[in-house]
């Protein structure tokens, strides 16, 4: 019998050795695959922790390029809130819109990268202006550009706000029922009573600022902030309102009278004049009333014994006296001090308007009594006078006249014609000579006063005006785009 060739076992395998080599190849192999598999899991972890922490790094610059826009487009509201005030040094409170159609943009531009907020093909094109305003620009009277002036203004390191646009506020471009009549208005301006939005034109005119602020990273904000000016300021109470006595005495023989007072709404309407006011009285007075030769007209066309006063003339000229010059610096040439009395005699306190020339306001302040006499004085905006005025001359003066003691008219040969409102402290005396043509003339005018008391703060009102501090804020608020 043959002998077969003995197989070689592994004592403690119990198994051949070829048999041994396969399985020892087999579990190389699981082994290998296990390791790739954990390889490929680790790597994959390892990725997902890279993209992970990419991710939480890219919102991490998207949260902060949020945050800086965020603040750049606020920056560039409070910028423009506080160049409302006509006590700024850079005010823009003569450039403000004074319709519903005027709209004036305050921007912020490098020479590399120009912005222009009307022009469709900008990448700062104001999208949101015709969402407001269903006309569009075609409809606006686009104001000149202001430029910005904060620190740093046209270079790399400038807060990057693009553009802020002043809009006066309407139900329409809020769309925003105020008065709850189921109708979005569009043509008349809201105003803020100190209490309320309303569309009684009593108050300051609300306008509606709209910043635009986008960074290099192109992230984008728009805010929109509403603001007005505090209330407390100038109200009309009569075309001529006077804290003592008033004694009135035109020329008896004179048809029509020399002397007119007359406390009805005189606004012809026009751009940016607000809708005809109720009547206010003629003349208003802390004492008695006495007149004679005069057409007084109002209601009532007198109104005596009111005491206290509504307004204080003190403190309408504190109040208002910061956003003043001095009546020798605007006219030196026409204006002298003789150590107790300014003198004015042929004066321009402020250009008056006309139906070519839209006039230029300003706010006089007299520290000591003033008289105006002579020929040729003239005046458009807000007279302050610390003690008496006594005009012996002529006059035209369109506006708000106030002074801390007597108002006394007494023109001998010439005429005084007040277009807006006056308030005295004291007694006042108004009188005209028997024959000759001197006359005095004193009406109620809604838009005059309107158009000049924007200049102590944006308060643009027929009845409460501004202060000469920066309006306050009503809203604020985020738009999407």
């Amino acid at each position: 019998m043959r002998e077969g060739k003995a197989r070689r076992i592994y004592p403690h395998q119990g198994v051949p050795c070829s048999e041994a080599k396969r399985v020892q190849s087999k579990a190389r192999g699981i082994a290998f695959l296990l390791a790739m598999v954990i390889i490929l899991i680790l790597s994959g972890l390892a990725l997902s922790m890279v993209l992970l922490t990419d991710t939480q790094v890219r919102l991490g610059q998207t949260t902060q390029a949020q945050g800086r826009v965020f603040y750049s487009a606020l920056a560039g509201l409070e910028e423009t809130r506080g160049r409302m005030s006509i006590s700024a040094p850079d005010t823009v409170a003569l450039s403000m819109p004074n319709s519903i159609s005027q709209v004036l943009y305050l921007v912020n531009s490098t020479p590399g990268d120009p912005v222009q907020p009307t022009n469709p093909t900008s990448p700062y094109y104001d999208t949101e202006y015709s969402s407001e305003f269903p006309g569009g620009f075609a409809s606006a009277s686009i104001l000149p550009n202001i430029k910005s002036d904060q620190p740093g203004v046209g270079t790399s390191t400038a807060i990057p706000y693009k553009w802020v646009r002043i809009t006066l506020k309407t139900e329409a471009s809020a769309h925003t029922d105020i008065n709850l009549d189921g109708v979005f208005n569009n043509t008349s301006p809201i105003y803020w009573d100190g209490a309320q939005q309303t569309l009684s034109p009593v108050g300051s005119l609300v306008y509606v600022l709209t910043s635009l602020a986008v960074d290099s990273t192109k992230v984008e904000k728009i805010l929109q902030m509403e603001v007005a000016a505090a209330t407390g300021g100038f109200t009309p109470l009569a075309a001529f309102t006077v804290g003592g006595s008033a004694a009135v005495s035109g020329n008896p023989v004179s048809n029509p009278a020399s002397i007119v007072i007359d406390g009805r709404d005189h606004n012809l309407g026009g751009t940016g004049c607000p809708p005809l006011a109720t009547a206010l009285p003629g003349i208003m007075a802390g004492g008695t009333i006495s007149s004679s030769g005069a057409s007084l007209n109002g209601n009532p066309p007198m109104e005596p014994s009111v005491m206290p006063l509504p307004q204080s003339a003190a403190n309408l000229i504190s109040q208002y006296q910061p956003a003043a010059a001095n009546i020798v610096s605007v006219d030196p040439n026409h204006v002298t001090f003789n150590g107790t009395t300014y003198i004015a005699n042929g004066t321009t306190l402020g250009t008056l308007p006309s139906p070519v020339n839209s006039g230029t306001a300003q706010v006089v302040y007299a520290d000591q009594p003033l008289t105006i006499s002579g020929t040729g004085n003239t005046g458009y905006g807000i007279l302050l006078v610390n003690g008496s005025l006594s005009v012996t001359g002529d006059l035209r003066y369109h506006g708000v006249i106030i002074a801390n003691g007597q108002i006394n008219f007494t023109p001998s040969t010439s005429g005084v014609r007040v277009v807006g409102s006056m308030l005295g402290a004291g007694n006042s005396i108004w009188s005209t000579p028997s024959g000759g043509s001197a006359f005095i003339h004193a009406v109620y005018n809604s838009c005059t006063l309107t158009q000049v008391l924007h200049l102590v703060g944006g308060g643009i009102s027929s009845g409460t005006g501004g202060i000469s501090a920066s309006p306050q804020i009503l809203a604020y608020r985020e738009l999407s785009f």
